[in-house]
């Protein structure tokens, strides 16, 4: 008599390990992650708070299934030379504005074109528009960043541009 399969086999367990391996080492990974940042902000300190603070941070990435996707490291360096020379350079430039009273001032509200479609990309230009002196973005909407500039006859579109695209060079396109 022929031996009948079985009407459901249950899964196997090599099939599901490596995925259930992934995910613990991902999630090792990030709870490491955490853990560092927690100590590069705390100076080392308050490990009390920190270890159920990353791990909670690493439990809301995996349960919202955020995933890290490659950087580019290449274009990292480009990103931060570009963001450690407008840091200065504008920095001294509006320190001298503002101990200058003869030096032109002219704020106000602006808008800027954006040209990724990437929403990291608009999420991390916007919060970085805001380090850059001289410049602050409130929020974006569509295709649109709100800028407030110090001098609105400065060339600010030229760097909030670069920086775009340093960016997107940085975190890729979607």
């Amino acid at each position: 008599m022929a031996e009948q399969p079985s009407q459901a086999e249950p899964p196997c367990a090599s099939h599901d390990a490596p995925q259930r391996s992934h995910t613990l080492a991902g999630m090792l990974i990030g709870f490491c992650l955490w853990l560092g940042l927690w100590a590069l902000l705390s100076h080392g300190q308050g490990w009390a708070f920190g270890i159920p603070f990353a791990a909670l941070a690493t439990f809301a990435a995996a349960r919202l299934q955020l995933a890290w996707r490659p950087l580019r490291l290449r274009a990292f360096g480009a990103l931060l030379l570009f963001f450690l020379r407008e840091l200065f350079s504008g920095g001294w430039d509006v320190a001298r504005r503002a101990l200058h009273p003869c030096l032109p001032v002219d704020p106000g509200w602006q808008t800027f074109s954006l040209t990724t479609r990437n929403p990291r990309v608009r999420l991390l230009l916007s919060a970085m528009v805001g380090l850059l002196p001289g410049t602050l973005s409130s929020h974006f909407e569509a295709n649109i960043l709100h800028v407030h500039a110090l001098d609105r006859q400065q060339d600010w579109q030229a760097t909030v541009a670069r920086l775009e695209q340093l960016l997107t060079d940085l975190l890729g396109e979607q």
